[in-house]
């Protein structure tokens, strides 16, 4: 699949400090470039709410996605308490 990030995703990433959380987000991405459909995406689950929108779940880490015709598009990073807050975007 062809993988874009938007501003506030890479504003997310930048705030990192721990190596482990960082190995997270490059493995995450890795795993959606490699996948060919949805399904491939380990941990992928669509959000209620909305069609396209998708959230990829790994321990108290959410990171927000639209997929859509073969593209993954990261939009938000975040942890569990404040990841809902203002994703989906309206």
């Amino acid at each position: 699949m062809i993988v874009e990030y938007r501003n506030s995703f890479v504003r997310d990433i930048k705030k990192i400090k721990q190596k482990a959380t960082r190995n997270l987000v490059k493995k995450v991405m890795d795993d959606c470039e490699k996948a060919k459909t949805i399904g491939d995406i380990p941990h992928c689950e669509p959000l209620q709410s909305r069609g396209k929108y998708y959230k990829i779940k790994h321990g108290q880490y959410r990171f927000g996605v639209y997929i859509d015709k073969g593209t993954v598009e990261f939009l938000k990073f975040g942890t569990r308490q404040n990841f809902y807050s203002d994703f989906p975007p309206l």
